[in-house]
């Protein structure tokens, strides 16, 4: 749980980037596509998908760090 807590430690402001950039992502889809018909389905893939991609990230840094 250490190595969890460093890695947040040290990417804080990028989850401060990536938050805005994913409601502001969302925003744009529902612009460009219109409103969906069921809004969990959209808001849980890019949950799903920012999830896979930061825990590769994570992977990573562990790798090169420890």
């Amino acid at each position: 749980m250490d190595k969890v807590k460093l890695y947040l430690k040290s990417r804080k402001k990028s989850y401060l980037l990536y938050t805005a950039l994913f409601i502001a992502g969302f925003f744009v889809v529902i612009f460009i596509f219109g409103p969906p018909k069921y809004y969990v389905v959209l808001i849980l893939s890019m949950i799903t998908a920012y999830g896979f991609l930061e825990f590769v990230e994570y992977k990573r840094w562990k790798k090169e760090n420890y």
